[in-house]
């Protein structure tokens, strides 16, 4: 932080601590949009301030913790960074002529130019669509890596949950499926929920996990593969055990339409939230039981994988949950 003070304003302010944000349970999709633009804006601005990948990730969080920045504490360089990008979405909106409105602000030349820069590069991306736009666009295929907007989202749920549900590419996806396989499954019907579980069961219950522990898991288990069955028809339940992490791994594989990107986040962060098409409190409940949640997700299936640690406590330890 010191080193972002003596950047934007050269002075020896003092350092402040910057906590995961909680995201506020009424937030609006469109001031849901509207911080997390805001936050990507700024994290772009100080990149080309040359502020590194921590001091940028800071600027990003600070947005998630306030609905506006306009009428902020200047003097505080964080917040002024927030103030400018803002400003520069409010100039959008209002189709103002952005770089004649940078240039006319009596700024540092190299906070100028930076901003300038931004608007520049990722001016299609975040000056172009408007909200009626991004809310008409459902499913969004989360493998590509140069998507900003997928980018977006899965920082900014990464950060709410506090590191616990984290969007994953396709490619990510083979690389959580590395280990070995011990147990595998199909969902193809209600009848299978059952089937898959009790396998499940009887395959952890070799495997030498705690009776505790094995009910937690089942829980989860049995809350993704419903949704197949619900939303996607059909799937695959894939349990592997990674050693060199001492992680277990329930992948749950399905050939449904995907999640609805303007959804996602209030399905992922805001408790008891649900629609015909969410897993309600699904994703709540997985997070609550699981080390870590994944999710890839497309138009043409997802992959939703629960990461669980494998100490292996004996059967008599019934303190054992994840």
């Amino acid at each position: 932080m010191r080193r972002l003070l003596d950047k934007v304003f050269n002075n020896s302010s003092k350092e402040t601590k910057l906590e995961v944000p909680s995201l506020p349970s009424d937030l609006s999709f469109s001031e849901f949009n509207h911080i997390t633009k805001r936050g990507y804006l700024a994290r772009k601005i100080g990149q080309y301030l040359d502020l590194n990948v921590e001091e940028r990730d800071m600027l990003f969080y600070l947005s998630l913790t306030s609905r506006s920045f306009l009428h902020s504490n200047n003097d505080n360089p964080s917040e002024f960074i927030l103030h400018l990008s803002e400003q520069m979405l409010k100039w959008n909106e209002q189709k103002e002529d952005m770089v004649q409105k940078i240039e006319g602000l009596k700024i540092r030349d190299d906070i100028q130019n930076a901003m300038l820069k931004a608007y520049e590069m990722h001016k299609q991306e975040l000056f172009s669509l408007s909200y009626r736009q991004l809310e008409q666009s459902h499913v969004v295929s989360f493998n590509q890596k140069d998507n900003s907007e997928w980018e977006v989202y899965r920082d900014v749920i990464f950060a709410a949950t506090q590191g616990q549900f984290l969007l994953i590419s396709e490619e990510e996806v083979r690389k959580y499926k590395t280990g070995v396989v011990f147990c595998e499954g199909e969902i193809k019907k209600r009848s299978d929920i059952p089937i898959c579980r009790n396998h499940a069961k009887e395959s952890l219950e070799k495997q030498g996990f705690s009776k505790a522990k094995i009910m937690s898991w089942l829980l989860v288990l049995s809350e993704a593969i419903t949704n197949t069955i619900k939303h996607a028809e059909e799937g695959k339940m894939t349990l592997i055990e990674n050693v060199e992490n001492n992680e277990i791994r329930f992948v749950i594989e399905d050939k449904g339409p995907g999640f609805s990107l303007k959804e996602l986040p209030k399905t992922t962060l805001l408790a008891g939230y649900s629609t015909k098409k969410s897993m309600g409190q699904g994703f709540t409940l997985m997070m609550k039981m699981a080390k870590q949640v994944l999710l890839f997700t497309s138009s043409k299936g997802s992959t939703i994988i629960l990461i669980f640690d494998s100490c292996k406590e004996k059967k008599g330890d019934l303190n054992a949950t994840g």
